[in-house]
């Protein structure tokens, strides 16, 4: 009896420091984690070291220059020599109100931060530091003070082409057909690039600003038949590019706005930017009952929601039933567009 009470006994016993061993490995694992996560401070980069790296990592030229204009405000404020891990929350509002008292747009301002925010965030990913503190500071509302775009109608885009030199009323039909940018898509056109001649006509944008901007842009009877009347219009070999530079036909046309102000003046809508015929053909193709889909795909938009579009794609029937339908809302319009000369 006595034999059994001792092996009980050692049996708790050792229960119990088996219960204690396991609560003391578990109590030295986050010990462990954070000490892998957390490397010592002289191990964790400065920021001007880092921001050299993340721009390196950046493999879109255009994107790297955008980065590089905040990341200059960024070291203008916090200066070379910080370590990551000392940007604290507190010092990221700072520099947020700070750029607010210099006058900065709070669109500029959220951009600077989101710079920040990507340059950080890898180094969390790295493990270099624990936490992004921009996440703690919340963006600042830039609705207001961006511009609403505001839609020409028909008779107003006619108003327009009316007191436009040729290259200007064909780049406002091509703009107001298709939805395309105006300096990343379209100015940059190339006619090796437009097929005249399936029906619908196809432009193939093959550089743009997102992903989803490369795309097939169709294009309605109205746009092919003005594009064929401005190839015409400049002849053969006259230039690879559908809007050539009057000056060096080897390069494309790049200054717009001078001849876009003076003619919407003329035309009497002055307060329209040429960027308003984008959201023109979004909102005829809105009047047409394109789905959201549909027009996000026609824009060259990633659709807000990240399954969508990597597993729902327009149909064709309904892209081009969407071009039919614009063809039939203009041709619904007596307005008549001017002719090439």
């Amino acid at each position: 009896m006595v034999f059994i009470d001792i092996c009980i006994k050692n049996a708790i016993i050792g229960v119990q420091e088996r219960n204690t061993y396991a609560q003391t490995e578990r109590n030295r694992r986050p010990a462990r984690r954070s000490a892998q996560a957390c490397p010592g401070e002289s191990h964790v980069p400065r920021l001007g070291d880092w921001v050299k790296r993340f721009l390196a990592s950046i493999p879109h030229a255009k994107t790297r220059s955008r980065y590089q204009s905040s990341i200059n405000n960024i070291l203008r404020h916090f200066g070379q020599n910080i370590r990551l891990s000392e940007i604290t929350p507190e010092l990221v509002f700072e520099f947020q109100q700070k750029r607010l008292e210099e006058g900065v747009g709070k669109v500029t301002v959220n951009r600077d931060l989101a710079t920040l925010s990507s340059a950080l965030t890898r180094a969390r990913k790295l493990r270099l530091i624990t936490h992004n503190p921009c996440v703690d500071i919340g963006k600042l509302n830039e609705r207001r003070e961006r511009r609403q775009a505001k839609p020409l109608t028909y008779e107003e885009e006619a108003r327009v082409k009316q007191v436009s030199p040729p290259w200007l009323s064909t780049l406002i039909t091509v703009l107001a057909e298709t939805g395309l940018r105006v300096r990343k898509e379209a100015l940059p056109l190339k006619w090796s690039d437009v097929d005249l001649e399936s029906e619908p006509g196809c432009i193939s944008v093959r550089d743009s600003k997102t992903a989803a901007g490369v795309r097939p842009a169709w294009l309605t009877k109205h746009c092919r038949n003005t594009l064929i009347q401005w190839r015409e219009f400049l002849g053969p070999g006259f230039s690879q590019y559908v809007f050539p530079s009057p000056r060096i036909p080897s390069t494309h046309l790049s200054d717009y706005k001078t001849a876009w102000r003076k003619a919407s003046r003329e035309a009497g809508i002055p307060d329209r930017r040429i960027y308003d015929l984008r959201a023109s053909f979004a909102s005829r193709a809105n009047a047409c009952r394109a789905s959201g889909l549909t027009i996000a795909q026609l824009l060259g938009h990633d659709n807000n929601t990240q399954i969508l579009p990597t597993y729902v794609k327009p149909l064709d029937e309904n892209t081009k039933a969407v071009i039919d339908a614009l063809d039939a809302a203009r041709a619904s319009r007596s307005v008549k567009s001017p002719v090439v000369q």
